[in-house]
């Protein structure tokens, strides 16, 4: 009868800390939905080289996001060739512009990307298009910027745009 007792006893203990780590796993996660808005940062530059050769540096980041998978792609217009990288065929495809991924990593409440991205122009003289920059997950376009600026003149490649570019939202279910 005493190891009944005993068993039981622990059986009981069990279930507590079970319930009792369910609630704060939901506590905290209602303190995310309600407290935090869903922020996206794009920061872009590019790295002049010897030649035409431009390196493009791209920085993505989701900042307090609940979604358990994010996406973001870079369309870099078809005047431009990327040396090392080649195209991704799975995102959608938009008129004028070649898609690459960016390789988006978990941090904590945030995901992260970072991309290097060598591009050289076609022709020596480039009008301004802007670079384009989708953010996704599994079910809805998220985020879309289009606040940097390629152009090209004289075989010298140029970006204009802000040093970081910050658009927020409020979070919610399904985002």
């Amino acid at each position: 009868m005493k190891v009944f007792f005993k068993v039981l006893g622990w059986v009981f203990l069990g279930v507590l800390l079970q319930f009792k780590l369910n609630v704060l796993y939901g506590i905290v996660f209602l303190e995310n939905l309600n407290f935090h808005d869903r922020t996206y940062y794009v920061k872009m530059n590019l790295i002049p080289t010897d030649s035409s050769l431009r390196v493009l540096h791209v920085e993505t980041t989701v900042h307090h996001s609940l979604g358990p998978d994010y996406f973001a792609n870079v369309y870099i217009p078809e005047g431009y060739s990327v040396l090392n990288r080649e195209s991704y065929q799975g995102a959608e495809a938009l008129p004028g512009y070649q898609a690459y991924k960016m390789g988006m990593k978990r941090k904590y409440r945030d995901v992260l990307a970072t991309e290097d991205l060598i591009i050289a122009p076609k022709q020596p003289d480039l009008p301004a298009k802007p670079l384009v920059v989708h953010f996704e997950n599994l079910e809805q376009r998220l985020h879309a910027d289009e606040s940097y600026q390629l152009t090209t003149a004289g075989k010298k490649t140029t970006l204009v745009g802000p040093e970081l570019v910050e658009a927020r939202y409020p979070q919610k279910l399904g985002m």
